[in-house]
């Protein structure tokens, strides 16, 4: 039987080439591009997850108030809160503090920036369930100078973990020597914990004070230098053990009043896809792509449909006669049914040779730089849902329609199936193209708004500017190092600042002015220290006062911008005595606001003071002719390796740094672009299939018309007014949801473009242009059949 039923679906198939060619290219676009979409969405979905007890481990975060109704959430807390919480509440199971820093690593010949080192404490190993390749949690970092290596690291630096074990390798700019004393197993590539290297929170401990001049690190309550994480035993109230800590540090910490200081718990499975404030983030997108994942397999299945129950003229004979010589109705759907599944294995096989093709795209878009595992299980079962949510979709409806027809009316030719099912396919096809319509206009919003963005005047010029970051050997000789640079005539500038201008993230609330005691007003700033020449290389502009003028009493003078004397409240602020830290001074001018953070948010409060020196380091702005920017790289880094023969060379350019602020933006962006294109290509293939279905069934009265007088622009445009409808109608119902959607996603950017009206409008002409294209190759074909030719059939 069932051999039977393949027999006769395999030859049907071939009957209909044209319907058989639309419906498997049709759908092997959506599988390839659903199934994509979908590994993307999985491999989001995983971060974080492998780790044994992930539901029961958080990271504590705090809500830190910044001003009045003004917040933000750091990733990290003070050191005495992990003890304080293992001490005094029997939820807590463990904790562990750990401090990541960039490093120099060095190991022989090998100098290399290390950017996932952490100092920690050997709970590690027990919450995130560290496997040794060699050693043991227990010794791993006994000893100052021990020194933790992922198994990936040891054979980078000395080719096997058996090779690395007691070698000795060398840190920072002081090469710090540290001993290999364990090699642990790699930590999950989806894991926001990951570290390659481990060494002793002892040596932060050690650095750190405690010598009777400042507190110890357990003892300070101030310092927000420390990811801190917990294990809870199950059914510990996580908010609630959150709420008494964040009582704990106000009783220890007397410079903070209630609410200034609010803790979190932030869910280890939660960490990549959601805000340190628990707020969404990634997992928008997240859900955005799995709709339109949904969205396109849906399109696919749609045209299917469409197609299938738009012949059933063509196989109403078919189903009367099996049903006169006794074919049950579960019969005839068995036999439908393994018609589709024939075209699904066909447009499984044709979308494994597309889903490659695709990957490289996907990748450069999406970001994701490793390769797709076809035979992972997680990428099976994707496989196996969509395959089977496709057949289940596609094949039950039609199927169900087919095997409903009446064997008497069809036999004697009273069976009329043009409108059978007629307001169906018409439904059909507004739902597709309302969802392109939709995915065509947020594509259109979120290229507007990232070309807002990209072009909008930040308050100062980043164009053909790099950043170099100097280590303190470099900065103790700031001076002739800019001398030096600026003998190449290619360089046009350089200047200095202890910090990216563009991301201003420190802050402080050390700061008095007059008035602030008497309006008990809660202020934070972000400080830079910057050279005399900054603000005129960066073409930054001064709404009152002026600038640094490298003279000796520049020591004596602050620069605001506008924020900042807006929350201090000053009417008359040049001249003004203010006190950062403790040391007084008068503000010599105010800076035109600029975008120091995220267009995301707001501006906020910033101080500069003249820089002494860079002896601690700092960043260097050099600025060169776009024509020349390879030989002044170069130039850089011989100068740059003169003082630091070991360390390597590192530079950024600020349009790439400002372009990586807005990374996950910009492809969501371009994802949405091939997204709408593939939703357009889908619609108006199944479209294509309505019109030649629609051009023969209406042969005979095409025929008739022509004879009457009718020209060929006449049928044609009986033809397409009939599909046009149905766009129109689609841009109804799309439009007002559009603007929805597009409305919420823009509202997360401070600064925003509008949502003009003219992206509906063409979109709406751009949609209605492609169904009548679409449709009026086969109105017009139709049309040009010879009348007598259409007339002599049965």
């Amino acid at each position: 039987m069932i051999k039977n039923y393949i027999k006769t679906a395999w030859r049907n198939l071939l009957r209909s080439r044209v319907y058989s060619l639309i419906a498997i290219l049709g759908l092997a676009i959506g599988l390839s591009v659903s199934i994509l979409l979908f590994w993307g969405v999985n491999d989001e979905l995983v971060y974080d997850t492998q780790f044994a007890d992930a539901h029961n481990i958080y990271r504590l975060n705090a809500k830190i108030k910044m001003g009045d109704n003004n917040y933000d959430t750091w990733t990290s807390a003070p050191a005495p809160i992990a003890a304080t919480a293992l001490n005094n509440f029997p939820g807590v199971e463990k904790a562990v503090r750990y401090n990541t820093r960039q490093q120099l690593v060095t190991a022989g010949e090998n100098h290399l920036i290390e950017k996932k080192v952490a100092y920690t404490e050997p709970s590690f190993f027990d919450i995130f369930h560290i496997q040794f390749i060699k050693g043991n949690a227990a010794t791993a970092l006994a000893e100052l100078n021990n020194m933790v290596l992922s198994n990936a690291t040891a054979v980078k630096y000395f080719g096997s973990a058996d090779k690395a074990m007691g070698k000795t390798m060398l840190l920072g700019e002081k090469q710090e020597p540290f001993v290999v004393s364990a090699v642990m197993a790699d930590m999950p590539e989806r894991s926001s914990v990951r570290k390659d290297i481990l060494l002793s929170l002892n040596v932060v401990r050690k650095n750190f004070g405690g010598n009777g001049k400042w507190k110890t690190i357990d003892e300070d309550w101030g310092n927000f230098g420390f990811s801190t994480f917990f294990k809870l035993k199950p059914n510990t109230n996580a908010q609630l053990l959150a709420k008494q800590l964040s009582d704990i540090h106000l009783k220890n910490n007397g410079f903070v009043k209630k609410g200034d200081v609010t803790y979190l718990f932030q869910p280890l499975n939660q960490l990549r896809l959601y805000n340190p404030d628990l707020s969404p983030a990634g997992i928008k997108v997240v859900k955005i792509f799995t709709l339109i994942g949904i969205l396109i397999l849906l399109i696919a299945v749609i045209n299917y449909i469409n197609l299938s129950t738009a012949r059933a003229t063509k196989r109403a004979k078919e189903v009367g006669l099996r049903r006169v010589v006794g074919a049950g109705r579960p019969q005839l759907i068995m036999q439908f049914v393994t018609e589709f599944v024939l075209i699904f294995f066909a447009a499984l096989a044709l979308s494994s040779f597309i889903i490659p093709m695709l990957v490289p795209l996907y990748q450069s878009i999406s970001g994701k730089d490793y390769p797709i595992d076809y035979w992972n299980g997680s990428t099976l079962q994707i496989i196996g849902w969509v395959g089977l949510g496709t057949i289940v979709m596609a094949s039950i409806y039609p199927a169900w329609v087919l095997s409903s027809f009446n064997p008497t009316d069809v036999l004697k030719s009273a069976f009329n199936t043009s409108a059978k099912g007629g307001w169906l396919r018409k439904g059909l096809v507004i739902l597709q193209f309302t969802f392109s319509i939709l995915l065509v206009i947020c594509t259109v919003v979120v290229s507007k708004q990232l070309h807002f963005i990209q072009t909008k005047n930040l308050g100062y010029n980043r164009e053909n500017v790099f950043l170099v970051q100097m280590n303190d050997n470099m900065g103790k000789h700031l001076q002739t190092v800019i001398n030096d640079l600026k003998t190449n005539k290619h360089i046009t500038s350089v200047t200095f600042a202890t910090d990216d201008v563009m991301q201003m993230g420190s802050s402080t609330d050390n700061i008095t002015w007059p008035g602030k005691l008497t309006t008990n007003t809660e202020a934070h700033i972000s400080p830079m220290e910057i050279a005399a020449d900054f603000t005129s290389v960066m073409q930054m502009k001064f709404a009152d006062g002026d600038g640094f003028t490298n003279a000796p009493v520049d020591s004596a003078y602050y620069l605001v911008n506008e924020s900042a004397v807006k929350m201090m409240g000053l009417k008359h602020p040049v001249g003004t005595l203010i006190s950062l830290w403790g040391k007084s001074g008068q503000i010599k001018g105010v800076l035109k606001d600029f975008n120091n953070n995220s267009l995301k948010t707001d501006i906020s409060p910033a101080i500069f003071r003249a820089a002494k020196s860079a002896e601690y380091g700092g960043v260097l702005y050099i600025k060169a002719q776009s024509e020349y920017i390879k030989d002044a790289v170069s130039q850089t880094e011989k100068i740059y390796h003169s003082y630091n023969p070991v360390h390597p060379f590192d530079y950024q350019f600020m349009d790439d740094n400002f372009d990586a602020m807005y990374r996950k933006d910009i492809q969501t962006g371009q994802l949405f672009k091939a997204f709408a294109g593939v939703t357009i290509l889908l619609s108006c293939l199944g479209l294509f299939g309505l019109a030649v279905f629609t051009a023969e069934r209406r042969t005979k009265e095409i025929g008739i018309r022509k004879v009457l007088g009718a020209s060929v622009q006449n049928i044609s445009l009986l033809i397409s007014r009939e599909f046009a409808w149905l766009v129109i109608a689609a841009n109804v119902i799309a439009w007002p949801i559009a603007w929805y959607l597009t409305h919420q996603w823009i509202q997360e950017f401070v600064y925003r473009t509008e949502i003009s009206w003219w992206i509906f409008a063409a979109s709406g002409i751009v949609s209605l242009m492609l169904a009548l294209i679409t449709v009026s190759s086969q109105a017009i074909r139709a049309a040009l059949v010879n009348p007598i030719k259409s007339l002599k059939v049965e």
